[in-house]
């Protein structure tokens, strides 16, 4: 079988089997890669199913296709990507900044603060006592730097 009776054979269900060929690596990689091709492959089984257009056609419209849907369509996914991230996922300890605690005991700059249900490691350039009411003021993993609040 030549290439050209190949392509010449080609209609609307091979754009559809393609298209979710592709589809269905883009969901096993998660990288966004092949989305835009795999819907141009069903837009252009959607097209061809009309029976206005050749296989040369196609080819062009799915080519067209692919660059104009990663030109335009990339940039928007990864926006929603950056937009729709869920900040502080996973890092509880990210979520505690501007919280008020209490200092556990506290001594030469380090010690515990009780911040909501949890006694965590605290440091602080203030000198601070065991009961008074503190701040979070930034986090250093598992370590709270507060403050007096």
């Amino acid at each position: 079988m030549d290439i050209i009776a190949f392509l010449t054979s080609l209609g609307p269900t091979h754009w559809l089997v393609l298209g979710l060929i592709l589809l269905i690596a883009e969901m096993a990689s998660g990288t966004t890669y092949l989305l835009w091709p795999a819907v141009a492959a069903f837009a252009t089984a959607l097209i061809s199913l009309t029976g206005a257009t050749g296989w040369i056609a196609d080819m062009a419209i799915f080519a067209v296709l692919v660059i104009a849907l990663t030109w335009f369509g990339r940039p928007l996914v990864e926006r929603w990507k950056r937009d729709g991230a869920a900040s502080g996922l996973n890092e509880r300890s990210t979520t505690l900044i501007g919280s008020r605690g209490v200092i556990a005991n506290f001594a030469n700059g380090v010690g515990s603060v009780k911040v909501q249900d949890t006694v965590w490691r605290a440091v602080s350039d203030e000198t601070l006592e065991a009961g008074q009411a503190v701040v979070v003021d930034s986090v250093d993993g598992a370590t709270l730097k507060v403050k007096r609040g």
